[in-house]
């Protein structure tokens, strides 16, 4: 019976939205797609989204390290201090960044530094457990074993411990893209000029209740999230 009611949830959860998005998207058809504007969000998600997930793994690499190998108080309030801006809405670390691109870096406001910032602000504390999990699921013993053979501890972090949890970095990192793709707050108010997202042509369209024009944004959308899960998973059965 649980095992039923599971199934239902699931197929109610997504066969609702992929019904929704179908019947949206062939009333838009029938008007016509605008092929080139949908192409230009696509191809702006992808960029501040992948460009977010790269800056928000490199930092999150040495934190995760560090919590998973050498664990102490100034350890634990490290990676518990990544967490503080994650637990803020994203409007309001958005306008945090606002007035840092006005007042205090002039020239960086609405420009693509400043919304991967945002992201990996936001979005830190998923790529943090991800790289802490997969470190620690590195067993010790290879690690000291390159330090016999002569190596000091960031070549043995190099050859070693890293490869071993690439996996699971990487899996921190689809998430934070997948995350950053589909983020709308602050990609509003960060986003350079001109630049809109998959996300942001959807609220617009929605917005003002043209769910017709708004369907293929939504699809392509899905699309872009479950491109890197598939991988995800074919690398991991492997």
């Amino acid at each position: 019976m649980w095992t039923a009611g599971a199934v239902l949830v699931v197929a109610v959860s997504l066969g609702v939205p992929a019904y929704s998005l179908t019947h949206w998207m062939l009333v838009g058809t029938s008007f016509g797609i605008d092929v080139a504007d949908l192409g230009a969000a696509g191809l702006v998600t992808l960029e501040v989204a992948g460009l977010g997930a790269l800056a928000t793994t490199l930092l999150a690499l040495p934190v995760g390290v560090l919590a998973a190998r050498h664990r102490s108080r100034a350890t634990a309030a490290l990676e518990a201090s990544t967490y503080v801006a994650h637990a803020l809405p994203g409007i309001t670390v958005g306008l945090a960044l606002v007035f840092l691109g006005i007042r205090v870096l002039p020239g960086v406001y609405q420009e693509t530094p400043l919304l991967v910032l945002g992201y990996a602000v936001l979005f830190l504390p998923l790529a943090v457990g991800s790289v802490r999990t997969a470190v620690a699921a590195v067993p010790p013993v290879l690690e000291e074993v390159g330090r016999s053979l002569g190596h000091g501890r960031a070549a043995v972090l190099a050859r070693v411990t890293l490869p071993l949890a690439a996996p699971g970095v990487a899996a921190g990192a689809a998430l934070v893209f997948l995350t950053a793709a589909k983020e709308l707050p602050a990609t509003l108010l960060l986003r350079p000029t001109g630049a809109d997202t998959l996300a942001v042509r959807l609220w617009s369209h929605t917005g003002a209740g043209q769910y017709a024009a708004a369907a293929p944004y939504a699809i392509l959308l899905v699309v872009l999230a479950a491109v890197p899960v598939l991988l995800l998973d074919r690398a991991a059965r492997r």
